[in-house]
């Protein structure tokens, strides 16, 4: 969404490492409209939440997707789990039981780019 989210300045370049310089990013104006724009061009549309019976290690993440990734605070609203493909979430060890949202992201993308060789 366009709005309450973080801006994409120097700070956001600079955090990124320059990787935004190759990661194509957007803001839209509608995220339930966008969500389903991208599902009808033939994009899954894949959630993570804790809350999720899946393991992100156990999903297919080789077709065309995309990811979507909750606030630290709130996660994924109601309304959008609903519109996702599947839901996957990351195994916890212990007594942690989240991590930052920026790490997950990682991981995720690890596990992806790992599933695509």
């Amino acid at each position: 969404p366009s709005r309450g989210t973080a801006q994409l300045g120097a700070d956001a370049m600079k955090t990124s490492a320059g990787a935004l310089n190759h990661i194509a990013v957007c803001r839209v104006e509608n995220l339930k409209t966008t969500i389903k724009e991208i599902q009808a061009n033939g994009i899954s549309v894949i959630a993570c939440s804790e809350k999720a019976n899946d393991l992100v290690y156990a999903a297919d993440l080789t077709a065309p997707l995309a990811i979507m990734m909750g606030s630290e605070e709130d996660g994924i609203s109601p309304e959008y789990l609903k519109l996702a493909n599947g839901h996957v979430k990351l195994p916890m060890n212990g007594q942690i039981e989240s991590l930052n949202v920026s790490v997950a992201t990682g991981i995720i993308i690890y596990e992806v780019l790992r599933q695509r060789g």
